[in-house]
């Protein structure tokens, strides 16, 4: 109890200090948007604060929150007393004539609740208030791994356009070659066009990852509601040579977003039940007034208390469905921690695979790659490898430093994953892991 408690303080506080920043940009960003330079570089801490200030889809959630307390206060209101006024024998025939045998009565009644039903009430107010808390935390947490996942698809095109330009050099520098052996009769024209077919389409390539790159930024600055005011993003992808173990993945289960939210329903659900128990209990009205006769000659004073009699609960029906809900939202506690689990371990293991993938690209067929194309190289200028061998080297390299950043952004993706499923950051600090790494 003493840590579920602590677990909810700590999400209730990252909220609070969200929806301060929510609260702010109402107010500043009417005024920064008129006149935004163009940033040369940003980075990922920028691209969180401003998805967290200007974010469409948490820009509504302050006057939610506001509205939730409003009926929290709802529920506390007790009821108001009731003032009533009758006159009786009035305006008759005979003896009833006028108003000389009048009945008037001015009573003041209040309605005294039982069974604790204003504290029923604030306590529902309250649970469903946290239950908001909750879904604005898995909402905010959406967001912002949206926001770094694009972050993270921008980087990888990124890397991709410097890894196709580098491809484009070592291409051009080939057909220079080429063509100098052909002009001097050491090859034929046709090795020369197949090397400016391939150096062609790289040429195309780059184009078109140029216009993938404007694309991803324009998405990127979508999550705050802007158009792209950057030229870059800082930072690269490098090898994940550390990854988070299964144990500290599976520990960081018990705070995922989605789990508490089942909590916090049965929270919610749990209060309704005893609310609805509340209403089995009968109101008591009491009241006093006055009572004057024959024409307000004499008078009296007057007392009534009046309840229903409850021959059976009124509310039994109300009970058993809220306990009902109750116990389903229980069993979906029960499978959602079995689907977290399996989930968890899937993209564990898929993240674990990926990033032993990078490691032996770099550290096994790259350095190979690399000699092979070297060699190569020098085998065609004494004439003992043909263009096609040459290709076929320079292809070889190209595809494993594509595999390189294409695995290694995955990774980092299923990081991300994990990160935005159990709200916690999966960063890892343990030396040993490298070797064990290795080993898988």
């Amino acid at each position: 109890m003493k840590r579920e408690l602590t677990m909810r303080l700590a999400t209730y506080k990252r909220c609070v200090a969200a929806v301060y920043l929510c609260l702010l940009s109402l107010t500043v960003t009417p005024a920064i948007a008129q006149s935004t330079p163009t940033i040369k570089r940003i980075d990922l801490a920028w691209v969180l604060e401003q998805t967290l200030l200007n974010n469409s889809q948490l820009q509504s959630y302050p006057y939610e929150l506001r509205a939730s307390e409003a009926l929290t206060l709802q529920a506390g209101i007790r009821p108001n007393p009731k003032l009533s006024l009758s006159i009786e024998n009035i305006l008759g025939s005979g003896d009833r004539k006028g108003l000389d045998n009048a009945e008037v009565t001015l009573a003041l009644s209040q309605l005294i609740e039982l069974g604790d039903k204003r504290q029923r009430r604030i306590d529902l107010a309250q649970a469903e208030q946290q239950q908001q808390l909750t879904q604005y935390e898995i909402l905010r947490l959406d967001v912002l791994a949206l926001a770094t996942e694009r972050y993270y698809q921008l980087l990888r095109l990124q890397a991709q356009l410097s890894w196709n330009q580098q491809r484009l050099n070592i291409e051009q520098q080939a057909l220079q070659t080429i063509t100098t052996r052909a002009n001097a009769g050491a090859v034929t024209q046709a090795d020369v066009a197949k090397m400016a077919l391939g150096f062609a389409a790289s040429q195309a390539r780059q184009q078109q990852l140029l216009g993938e790159v404007q694309l991803a930024k324009y998405q990127l600055a979508a999550m705050w509601n802007s158009e792209p005011q950057f030229e870059q993003i800082s930072g690269d992808l490098p090898a994940m040579t550390q990854v988070p173990t299964a144990a500290s993945v599976l520990n960081a289960m018990e705070t995922a977003p989605q789990y508490l939210h089942l909590l916090s329903r049965e929270r919610v659900l749990q209060a309704k039940w005893r609310f609805e128990q509340s209403k089995a209990v009968t109101d008591v009205n009491v009241g006093i007034g006055v009572r004057g006769y024959d024409g307000f000659d004499s008078g009296a004073l007057m007392f009534n208390v009046s309840m229903p009699i409850a021959l059976e609960n009124p509310n039994q029906g109300n009970i058993l469905a809220a306990k009902i809900d109750q116990n389903n939202v229980l069993e979906q506690q029960r499978i959602a921690r079995s689907q977290l689990r399996l989930t968890l371990l899937e993209i564990h293991q898929t993240m674990v695979n990926n990033a032993s993938q990078v490691q032996r690209l770099q550290t096994h067929l790259l350095p190979l790659a690399q000699q092979l194309l070297s060699d190569t190289q020098r085998a065609y200028q004494t004439g003992q490898a043909n263009v096609l061998q040459l290709i076929d080297a320079q292809s070889e390299l190209f595809k494993l430093q594509l595999a390189v950043i294409d695995f290694s952004a995955m990774a980092y993706q299923q990081l991300l994953e994990l990160e935005r499923i159990t709200g916690q950051s999966m960063v890892v600090a343990t030396p040993h892991q490298q070797a064990s790494l290795e080993t898988k």
